[in-house]
């Protein structure tokens, strides 16, 4: 049976949030940012052995599509994939020495070497869990230039393997982004808007498309449908594949789901989908057409039987639960193939009460000490005429001038970072802006550095201006519109919390 009609109008809505709880929490992510971003700077910083090499760090994989789904359990870890290429032609350089290349870097530095092992075709960064981030792992994977798929195929090593492997994850990015440019272009324009920034410089993993969410759903779908056949459990990357093939631009969740099953199942042995070319069955990467994501299923036939099974099971649970009368029955309905904590909290976000449910885990992170005495900043002393309006937003980077990483919140952000502070106010010109920085806390005091003067601030002309993150505590940042010698309007103090 077929979702054909929306019997429960708000079954959308339930597909929404189980995908926004089935996501990388918000901090974990950042946390996860945060540690490739500091890899990848140091894999190419100024006195890297790599720089000759013309070194190009960029993450691959779910991270890289926004199609993380949070683990099972607490206790699993976060995987995050890393390329390293190295401008190295194939002729100039072997598997091995290459490796050693990027693997005798990532050792000089002596945390990074604690937590090093050697892997098949990447070396593994091994990050414990502590002061309550989970525990991750971080595979960085050698490669260089491919000139046989110009400009972004390259070639990998394989210790099993002798001959280079072939791969392109960028290209498979662009395609997948591709598949759901329509509907994300909408989103990440409207993301731009909110937070005053260009719609390029808006991270991708910030916008999220109903082809994300459903990819990030039937993960979690397949993961508890093969717990203890690990061995028949479809990879992820034909799950990703086969449903950015069939996506739309449906911007509804449901809708996109019901899509995307259908086409799975009715496009059975035509090209682009699951396809059998003269007796092979196969699932083409779109990017590089000889490359068959669905190989193994040809030395294990009872792969691809459980693959189709479970996606008419897909079908059938969703089915199931679209045609429940209340949203409540819907819920109870998906707790047993998408996991009973996964919909209490979507539950939750709806404002939904389910006796039957499990509490939701809450994570918890150290507290940041609050506002503290802020005698010290100076009070203003222009003559207020507030006759316009002006409001401060704040993005946050790894380093000066670097590419944005998230919008400035109310969450806590990590020492020896950068922040990036917009003023947009409705001042007719000419105006000048001064900025009020005011420190608190233990640490600014120890440090001498509490601050809370005035300043005019040029960093990009006026209305934008920087800042580090040096002191744990909670600080604020004020910007006053200055014209004719009077203050006509003024942003209101923006509390950054630093953890």
């Amino acid at each position: 049976m077929l979702i054909t009609t929306k019997t429960n109008p708000d079954f959308d809505d339930l597909l929404v949030k189980t995908g926004s709880a089935l996501d990388i929490p918000s901090d974990v992510y950042e946390d996860a940012t945060l540690k490739y971003e500091d890899v990848g700077n140091w894999l190419g910083a100024q006195d890297s052995d790599l720089l000759q090499y013309a070194p190009d760090i960029y993450v691959q994989g779910s991270f890289r599509l926004a199609t993380v789904v949070r683990p099972i359990s607490d206790a699993d870890e976060y995987d995050i994939d890393l390329v390293c290429r190295l401008e190295i032609a194939k002729e100039q350089t072997t598997q091995e020495k290459l490796k050693d290349l990027i693997g005798d870097r990532l050792k000089k530095r002596d945390d990074l070497a604690k937590i090093i092992e050697p892997s098949r075709r990447c070396w593994t960064l091994d990050y414990p869990a502590e002061d309550q981030t989970p525990h991750f792992h971080m595979d960085v994977l050698p490669a260089i230039p491919n000139v046989e798929r110009t400009p972004t195929g390259i070639l990998i090593t394989d210790t099993e393997l002798t001959r280079w492997q072939w791969s392109n994850p960028r290209a498979y990015a662009d395609w997948f982004y591709g598949r759901m440019k329509v509907v994300f272009q909408e989103k990440r324009a409207a993301l731009a808007e909110s937070i005053q920034a260009k719609v390029e410089e808006v991270p991708e993993w910030e916008v999220k498309t109903p082809l994300q969410t459903v990819v990030q759903i039937l993960k979690r779908h397949r993961d508890l449908h093969f717990q203890g056949r690990e061995d028949d459990k479809p990879i992820s990357i034909i799950i990703t594949t086969l449903a950015a093939r069939a996506y739309r631009n449906q911007p509804d969740v449901q809708d996109a789901l019901q899509g995307i099953v259908r086409d799975i199942e009715v496009n059975w042995g035509k090209p682009g989908y699951v396809e059998n070319r003269n007796g092979i069955w196969w699932v083409a990467n779109p990017v590089d057409d000889g490359e068959n994501f669905a190989d193994k299923w040809n030395e294990y036939p009872e792969r691809r039987f459980a693959f189709q099974e479970w996606v008419k099971k897909v079908r059938s649970d969703f089915s199931n639960a679209a045609n429940k009368r209340t949203l409540n029955e819907s819920v109870d309905a998906l707790a047993p193939v998408l996991g009973k904590r996964t919909m209490t909290k979507a539950a939750q976000d709806l404002g939904l009460s389910i006796p039957s449910a499990l509490p939701v885990l809450v994570r918890t992170r150290g507290m940041v000490p609050a506002l503290g005495d802020s005698r010290h900043a100076l009070v203003p002393t222009w003559r207020e005429n507030k006759a316009y309006d002006a409001r401060l937003s704040g993005t946050v980077h790894f380093k000066r001038g670097g590419r944005l990483l998230w919008p400035l919140t109310d969450s806590a952000v990590a020492r020896k970072l950068w922040l990036r502070f917009k003023l947009k106010t409705n001042t007719p010109p000419p105006y000048e802006v001064q900025w009020q920085v005011v420190n608190t806390g233990r640490e600014a005091s120890a440090a001498g550095d509490l601050r809370g003067t005035f300043f005019r601030d040029t960093d990009e002309g006026d209305g934008t201006h920087w800042e580090s993150t040096k002191y744990v505590g909670t600080h604020w940042v004020e910007a006053f519109v200055i014209k004719n010698g009077a203050c006509v309007a003024r942003s209101g103090r923006k509390l950054v919390k630093i953890k």
